[in-house]
């Protein structure tokens, strides 16, 4: 009770185990959501901070819980969609700790072609990132580029009007040597898709 004998109770506290309820703004924050009904869930930010509530945390019959859904709940745009498609769960978090959410923007659409275009376990996709050639920008715009760089010099000025930079883009994509992706808002081409 305060001083004027009200119940005053910290509302971000969770009264079974003191886990906080409420993530802090700024930092990229996930919930674990245990299966067990008779259980509270937490929000964390990092592995070990998971590792602490969830092995404190136990059910209203003093139970400890086992298994958690992990959802993301803040941060990128790119951490989220990967979350997502990854799968995260409590058997491969200490790998989304450990190996994917410092990696940088364009390594982390690698990361999503490798594992989402391509069906590789994100084990696996972590050994593939380093092989994947990414242009910023659409399959048209990387097919032009690619085009110009390999055969415009070849091609008298007078016929250059003629090309079709659409036909050759589709080509590329038909083939499998280029794959277009939206990641995070940004659109990427894979340019050496069929090599991976």
């Amino acid at each position: 009770m305060n001083a004027t004998g009200q119940n005053h109770t910290n509302s971000n506290v969770n009264p079974l185990n003191g886990g906080l309820l409420q993530p802090q703004a700024g930092e990229t924050t996930y919930h674990a959501q245990p299966y067990n009904l008779d259980a509270v869930g937490f929000y964390f930010t990092t592995l070990e901070d998971y590792t602490a509530k969830a092995e404190a945390n136990v059910d209203r019959w003093g139970a400890p819980v086992e298994e958690y859904e992990l959802q993301f709940i803040d941060g990128t745009d790119a951490e989220g969609q990967l979350f997502t498609l990854l799968g995260i769960n409590q058997a491969n978090l200490e790998t989304w700790f450990d190996d994917v959410v410092d990696r940088d923007e364009r390594e982390q659409a690698a990361l999503s072609f490798v594992v989402g275009d391509l069906g590789y376990s994100l084990a696996d996709a972590l050994d593939k990132i380093d092989d994947v050639n990414l242009f910023t920008g659409s399959l048209l715009d990387a097919a032009t580029e690619l085009f110009d760089e390999c055969y415009l010099n070849d091609i008298p000025e007078a016929v250059r009007f003629y090309i079709d930079y659409e036909a050759y883009a589709r080509d590329q994509n038909l083939s499998g040597a280029m794959s277009e992706l939206e990641f995070a808002g940004q659109t990427y081409t894979v340019t050496n898709a069929d090599a991976l």
